[in-house]
């Protein structure tokens, strides 16, 4: 991170004075320049922004049983001290509707994963579909995806880094491609044609402001051009959807390849 652009964490603590109108110029301009760049951000400053007049609204309504029960059991975790574990990074609203009957199903499988990893999200989405995480992300998968004889890797100038597309729509071109990054190496500089949504299976990943761990999800819209890194010492493995192919930049965007 910049001097200039603040971490998530940091964006997170200025919130408050940034919606009172009390920051000074550079924390300001730092803080809008981190939202630009960032939609989980973006999408937690839309909670925030929501959250009085929900408070305001569940104060004149009855407490459904279920928002009875998150309630209690978050009051129970804060008074017994345990911190909160699990993906910092969630879909955004609308993705949900691919678990909806006709949904999306290659989008599906990472909101699954998702599910997985998160109980705040289960608690609100239900984990029926949930598949749940393992040290083993690869053998989770294989019952989920189609057999591996027929996924077509790709091993092009991403610095020892792998693609694979696992599965890709005929009719649509979207496609599920499984991604593994190694420790400290960087994706090619690339943008999108179409929307591009990621889940993160093991290890970490910078992607722009965006510190990413096992089960943390990030969506790009068309056009955004980004070169994710994997941190130092270990592999990162990814499944991402894409609903067209990327464009690299450079010599690679002249050959015209990924999928």
């Amino acid at each position: 991170m910049t001097v200039l652009i603040p971490t998530c964490e940091r964006v997170v603590d200025l919130l408050t004075d940034y919606e009172d109108r009390a920051l000074g110029p550079l924390d300001w301009l730092g803080v809008r320049l981190h939202l630009a760049l960032c939609p989980p951000c973006r999408i937690f400053l839309e909670a925030f922004e929501r959250t009085p007049a929900l408070l305001r609204r569940a104060l004149d309504d009855a407490a459904a049983p279920a928002a009875e029960h998150a309630l209690a059991a978050a009051l129970t975790a804060l008074r017994e001290g345990r911190v909160p574990r699990g993906p910092q990074h969630h879909p955004e609203p609308e993705a949900w509707a691919a678990l909806d009957p006709g949904g999306d199903p290659l989008r599906a499988i990472l909101l699954r994963l998702h599910l997985g990893h998160c109980e705040s999200c289960r608690e609100l989405r239900g984990g029926h579909t949930a598949i749940p995480p393992s040290r083993e992300p690869l053998e989770t998968l294989r019952p989920y995806l189609p057999p591996e004889s027929q996924w077509r890797w790709i091993r092009r100038g991403l610095g020892g880094g792998r693609v694979a597309i696992v599965q890709k729509d005929p009719a649509t071109g979207a496609s599920l491609n499984l991604a593994c990054l190694p420790g400290g190496r960087s994706t090619p500089v690339h943008d999108h044609q179409g929307l591009e949504c990621a889940l993160v299976l093991c290890g970490a990943l910078q992607d722009g402001p965006a510190h990413l761990h096992a089960g943390d999800w990030i969506a790009h819209d068309p056009g955004h051009i980004h070169s994710p890194t994997a941190d130092p010492g270990a592999e990162c493995w990814a499944l991402i959807t894409l609903e067209r192919p990327i464009r690299f930049a450079g010599w690679r965007g002249a050959i015209g390849w990924f999928n």
